[in-house]
């Protein structure tokens, strides 16, 4: 396993769809895209900006009920690539028994952004999807651009209507 951090929110610019970046802690860098939903990208771009909503939102909500039954996130892996479908996997700690739950990347990510759970990569997912950028991204850490990725992403969820969402 690999462990990454969130590099960012950055919208694609041929399909307008929110990618979620997952960047290695270590040399050389490289980020895996993970497309994901709207709903998804703005619960993890609050999570990073460290923004408190008036009212809980599901990932929050999941967390406070964690928090209540004294279980906590111990990690989250993405663990396969399936047609062309990524899964992963939340590490639970619940009575000392450590569960392994199915669930989608992104709310996996969402989740382990508001626990502080660690965030890892099945190595050869890293390997087959992995990418550097360039050598000033490789060279600069594990932080690509987030605050041009943030601003992108934001700029994205001010420009979408109620329509975009109809059938």
């Amino acid at each position: 396993m690999v462990e990454v951090e969130v590099a960012g929110v950055k919208v694609d610019l041929r399909s307008n769809s929110p990618v979620l970046l997952l960047q290695e802690l270590s040399t050389p860098y490289r980020v895996v895209p993970i497309f994901i939903g709207v709903p998804e990208a703005n619960a993890i771009d609050l999570a990073i900006a460290n923004v408190d909503p008036p009212r809980p939102l599901t990932h929050d909500l999941a967390c406070t009920f964690l928090e209540v039954l004294d279980a906590q996130i111990s990690q989250v892996v993405v663990t396969e690539v399936r047609n062309g479908t990524y899964y992963a996997e939340v590490t639970l700690v619940a009575n000392g028994i450590e569960h392994r739950i199915s669930a989608r990347p992104s709310d996996s990510v969402a989740l382990a952004i508001r626990s502080g759970a660690s965030i890892f990569i099945d190595e050869a997912i890293m390997n087959a999807e992995g990418t550097v950028f360039d050598e000033t991204q490789a060279d600069s850490g594990p932080q690509v651009q987030q605050e041009e990725i943030v601003g992108e992403f934001r700029d994205f969820l001010k420009s979408i209507r109620p329509e975009d969402f109809s059938d």
